[in-house]
């Protein structure tokens, strides 16, 4: 029997044992540092770098100088809803979907409240679903309010049951099209989520809970756990309708970075272009604070 070991030669190296050289390998590879996400989002299509995302609905607005000096490659757009004969060429969404750098598209589902009736959301949520199959770009169908609009049905909000069957129409045509849905703490980190939803917009809207964003993060990545979260500000349309601070903008949008850095959080999104094209003083601490961001 030959009992002799193995040798193995790399250049640059003397004659070394394969069984050592395999050691020593194993061990450098353990030694280096690794981010494993908390999120392993198997059953929908999502993209394995960080999303920078933006939120823009007014078809006024030019998005592309802002994209190009931040860097965004995603746009939160919006359209009016399907009515059985438009033309993706003809919406914002593909505007958006056209502009240099633009990598990714996150499609809506308006409120019930501001005038979308059901059938409006169904159709819409069809064609989005139909879309996405030959145009990867489109990542995402987004819920817009979701909670906030279930308790207002009596205002004509989307009910329970109504967001049910938009859910299950995308995902009859297009199981892998992600459903993002947004929880604004602290008020929605109680509610069940029971539905089936792929992805969270975690949104500091009530602009009072700014200081507790540690918190209610942990909070939030305990109960969405194996779920991609973004982390969103609003510049000036928060519930106290005033901008952010630059030491509430500045620590807010670091943290978020440095969640994203650790594999905790799927990326940031900005509300909005507009804002940031009003008050180019955000622009110069967003890209700081990005400039930390470790990409791919």
């Amino acid at each position: 029997m030959n009992t002799c070991k193995r040798m193995t030669y790399l250049p640059g190296w003397s004659i070394v044992p394969r069984h050592i050289l395999h050691t020593v390998l194993l061990g450098a590879i353990l030694s280096m540092p690794c981010v494993i996400p908390a999120f392993a989002p198997d059953q929908i299509d999502f993209p394995s770098e960080p999303l920078i995302s933006v939120w823009e609905h007014e078809d006024k607005v030019n998005i592309a100088p802002i994209v190009k000096e931040i860097g965004f490659n995603t746009v939160w757009t919006h359209d009016k809803p399907y009515d059985g004969k438009m033309k993706l060429e003809d919406t914002l969404m593909f505007r958006h979907m056209k502009t240099s750098g633009i990598k990714y598209i996150i499609a809506k589902i308006e409120r019930g409240i501001w005038g979308w009736t059901f059938d409006e959301a169904m159709r819409h949520a069809a064609w989005i679903a139909e879309l996405s199959l030959t145009h990867k770009e489109i990542i995402g169908l987004y819920l817009n309010d979701f909670y906030e609009e279930i308790e207002e049905t009596a205002k004509g909000g989307h009910s329970t049951q109504e967001f049910r069957q938009i859910i299950a129409k995308t995902k009859a045509i297009n199981p892998r099209l992600a459903i993002w849905a947004p929880c604004y703490p602290p008020q929605d980190l109680d509610k069940p989520y029971d539905f089936d939803i792929d992805a969270i917009i975690f949104s500091f809207y009530d602009t009072t809970q700014l200081q507790n964003h540690e918190l209610l993060l942990d909070r939030a990545l305990k109960k969405f756990k194996g779920k991609p979260i973004l982390g969103s500000l609003y510049l000036d349309a928060g519930s106290e309708g005033r901008w952010l601070t630059e030491q509430e903008f500045r620590g807010l949008m670091d943290f978020f970075v440095e969640k994203v850095n650790e594999g905790k959080m799927a990326g940031i999104r900005v509300f909005r272009v507009e804002s940031l094209i009003q008050r180019p003083e955000y622009v110069k601490w967003l890209k700081e604070s990005l400039s930390k961001l470790k990409r791919p």
